[in-house]
């Protein structure tokens, strides 16, 4: 509440975050999975008999490797960090003051990660063969280390475990209930992406025999980790809040009218997604020779549908909240949530960053709409509520915008009649209503009056 306000059109802050996050996740998880494949490979290659041409292919996927993970994985990091603090300026201050140790030692890794690979790629015609496998496993030990710091962050905010704003111990938050589950499952799926990478290099190998041990060699990698992330997904899945646990499953089950549907569109992104890696592999496996660059390269965008659908997914698992039951993810703190005395006080009045508005004007309507729902809604965009408000009447808005938590996906509305009367008028001006929240509020008067007649 006391930050400016990040009102993006159309797309609203979430998504740009989500659509920045989701291409970075894959490029990270190649950046540790690509490592441990190519460690692999330099030890497998030094036990056959045509090493070196083995280890030309190498050199050509440790080239794609090192361009795609450092230049593009460096600009989406960047983005994240800048996007987030827009969107979510509390959310990302309580993250970075109580993990500022976890993310000092992220960076070390990070930092370590870069110069070990650079050693690594450079090195290439002038290190021994027993320096290029030893760095080839540092660079993969590093890089895992990474993981394993920031996973600790990222369960914590669906999976806080025993960490309280009382209890801010580092520990009981880093190592949450989630954190195990999450790490396995993420190492798997970065196996898996490791090959697929190593499948796009492949397809362009012009030699069909060498073509064809490498095709093979890459889908050992992708299937049994396709197959395996399933069973990993379950264990997480039992390890989150009971009432998420609902919240997804009333999704699932919910298709045909459910409150969070789209959970079930995103999870079954990721299956289908899974499901034709394991086939295309499959027959890959059979048929290795007739893999193409098109095909190669599809198998990875299908990678990364199956991620966006995952990382949707548990985005939505943590509804109402951006931080579990900490904060909501319009950056009200569920402590304040819990006085009723600071939950019905005038809103513009709790929040610093707004110009001066006229009361019950449909300015002031706006701005309650943009620093209470724009974190997650757009006007007429993504999650538009224009659309979805386009049968409102002025009583029915603002009774409903004092209940709209019982959903279970929207944080409680923070603010006094005047706000609650603002923000219906200002949401029914979107669909063409006229009129400002003193109509609103005449309206409700009158809605009243006919209640008690009756």
């Amino acid at each position: 509440m006391n930050y400016p306000v990040w009102d993006v059109p159309f797309l609203g802050a979430g998504l740009v975050v989500a659509i920045i996050a989701i291409i970075h996740i894959l490029i990270s998880h190649f950046a540790i999975g690509g490592g441990a494949f190519l460690l692999v490979a330099e030890i497998w290659s030094d036990r056959q008999a045509d090493g070196e041409k083995i280890r030309g292919w190498l050199h050509k996927y440790a080239t794609f490797f090192l361009v795609y993970t450092t230049v593009f994985g460096a600009m989406t990091g960047v983005g994240i960090w800048f996007s987030i603090q827009l969107a979510s300026p509390e959310g990302t201050s309580l993250l970075i003051h109580q993990y500022v140790f976890a993310w000092a030692i992220e960076w070390v890794m990070f930092l370590g990660e870069l110069t070990v690979l650079y050693l690594y790629y450079y090195g290439w015609n002038r290190n021994s063969r027993r320096l290029q496998v030893w760095l080839a496993g540092l660079y993969f030990v590093i890089a895992w280390m990474s993981l394993f710091v920031i996973n600790g962050i990222l369960t914590f905010m669906l999976t806080p475990g025993g960490w309280t704003l009382q209890n801010t111990d580092i520990l009981s938050g880093f190592f949450n209930p989630g954190y195990v589950p999450s790490l396995f499952i993420r190492t798997t799926v970065m196996l898996l992406i490791g090959g697929l990478g190593a499948l796009i290099v492949a397809s362009r190998l012009s030699d069909l025999d060498l073509k064809e041990r490498i095709v093979l060699f890459s889908t050992k990698w992708v299937v049994p980790a396709a197959l395996i992330a399933p069973l990993m997904f379950l264990w997480y899945f039992y390890a989150l809040p009971q009432n998420t646990v609902e919240l997804l499953e009333g999704g699932i089950t919910g298709i045909g009218g459910g409150r969070m549907e789209v959970i079930s569109i995103f999870f079954g992104a990721t299956v289908v997604g899974g499901a034709l890696l394991v086939l295309a592999n499959f027959v890959y496996h059979w048929r290795p020779r007739s893999l193409t660059f098109s095909a190669a390269l599809a198998m990875f965008m299908i990678a990364q549908l199956g991620i966006c659908g995952a990382e949707f997914s548990r985005e939505m698992a943590r509804k109402p909240y951006v931080i579990y039951d900490t904060m909501y993810s319009n950056s009200l703190w569920k402590k304040d949530a819990a006085d009723d005395g600071y939950l019905a006080a005038p809103f513009l009045d709790k929040a610093k960053w707004h110009p001066e508005v006229e009361p019950l004007s449909l300015d002031h309507g706006q701005w309650v709409f943009r620093l209470q729902c724009a974190s997650c809604h757009t006007r007429h965009g993504y999650r538009q509520v224009a659309s979805r408000t386009e049968d409102w009447t002025g009583p029915f808005g603002f009774k409903w915008l004092l209940t709209m938590e019982q959903q279970g996906v929207m944080p409680p509305f923070s603010g006094d009649a005047s706000d609650r009367a603002a923000l219906t008028a200002y949401i029914m001006s979107l669909g063409g209503g006229k009129g400002t929240g003193r109509d609103v509020l005449s309206a409700v008067k009158a809605d009243g009056e006919k209640e008690v007649a009756k």
